[in-house]
């Protein structure tokens, strides 16, 4: 059987190869030395069918990419790593480049709220009692995570049993610092004291019409069911004392 054969009969392999970020070249290289062992790159140019002036350039990634090795000599030659060794040393680049992302944007977000703050005070740019709308489920918790953490008063969450549980764990930390701080905790849901004591400091067991959060005096409506697509969710964000106030009456007569 030719390598194109048994490439063929192992096509789900190189695919594989590829989900872990490896072009289809990559991919191919390091395939032929994981099951046919050292090559030259002349060797393994003609054993994988990659085209002689590219397999220099694929192996130097793949090594630097911690794939393969490298044996000095004449010829050098060329040997796959194992690949448990090789997805742990990706998993740490990977690792260290979210990281040193993540540095980067919390380096421009610091300039920028310093920036925007000076320009903020000018006419129109204050949000006032205006209805906005949110799309995706990474940018509305990202706003109620914003809520929570800038509250000064109270947070009111309000929503289904499942849902209400998914937003107690996934904005923990931000519940937790707020309570630290002495913002009251509110809970509205068909929820056992249990569910809610590390977070929250009451609990209505009521379903409201409406699934919401409320911090001091923002609101924030979820609009879209549980069978929404999470980059399709929608949510509807506004400023308004009056409207937070008559919500929370409202929760407090059906207490």
């Amino acid at each position: 059987m030719n390598y194109s054969e048994y490439m063929a009969t192992n096509y789900d392999v190189v695919n594989l190869l590829r989900r872990l970020g490896l072009n289809q070249y990559e991919a191919k290289a390091y395939f032929a030395l994981a099951s046919f062992g050292n090559h030259t790159a002349g060797e393994l140019s003609e054993r994988a069918e990659l085209p002689r002036p590219r397999v220099y350039d694929v192996l130097t990634r793949l090594q630097d990419k911690g794939f393969v090795l490298i044996q000095q000599g004449r010829p050098v030659k060329y040997a796959a790593l194992p690949i448990s060794e090789a997805v742990k040393t990706l998993k740490k680049q990977r690792q260290t480049a979210l990281e040193e992302d993540v540095s980067k944007i919390e380096d421009v977000n610091k300039e920028l709220q310093s920036k925007l703050k000076s320009v903020r005070k000018e006419e129109g740019t204050e949000l006032g009692e205006k209805v906005w709308t949110l799309k995706g489920r990474e940018t509305i918790y990202s706003k109620i995570g914003a809520m929570i953490s800038t509250a000064k008063r109270e947070v009111v969450l309000a929503s289904t049993p499942e849902k209400a549980l998914q937003k107690i764990k996934l904005l923990s930390k931000e519940l937790e610092s707020a309570r630290k701080k002495g913002v009251k905790i509110h809970v509205v849901s068909q929820l056992n004291e249990g569910d809610v004591s590390k977070v929250a400091h009451t609990l209505t067991n009521k379903i409201l019409p409406t699934r919401m959060l409320l911090a001091d005096d923002q609101i924030l409506f979820f609009l879209t069911d549980d069978k929404t697509a999470p980059e399709d969710e929608l949510g509807v964000w506004m400023q308004s004392p009056h409207l937070t106030q008559t919500i929370k009456q409202a929760i407090n007569a059906k207490a």
